[in-house]
């Protein structure tokens, strides 16, 4: 039998950096707004749980980031699949 001593988790945390020159304002208002969007059109996708607040979005002179400290909102989806974003844009980090 093992036991185990410690903190014990089921959460995934992800970020994710854009780099800003590759976006316009619009994909920008999209990626801060991304639960309103999701909302909208989730007949359409497969956007399985939308959540307030799950996501952290920041923007400095350069780039676009996000981060979550649990991945319940598919944000991979929802950038690829619904922004039509480029796979080879988006750096992710999990």
């Amino acid at each position: 039998m093992k036991i185990r001593n410690g903190f014990v988790s089921n959460s995934s945390s992800s970020s994710f950096v854009i780099p800003k020159d590759k976006l316009t304002e619009l994909q920008i208002l999209q990626i801060y707004n991304y639960n309103e969007e999701a909302a909208k059109h989730c007949e359409y996708y497969n956007f399985q749980n939308v959540y307030d607040d799950c996501w952290f979005i920041n923007e400095s002179d350069y780039y676009i980031s996000g981060y979550c400290h649990m991945d319940n909102f598919d944000m991979y989806e929802y950038l690829i699949e619904y922004m039509k974003l480029p796979r080879e844009l988006i750096k992710w980090d999990s």
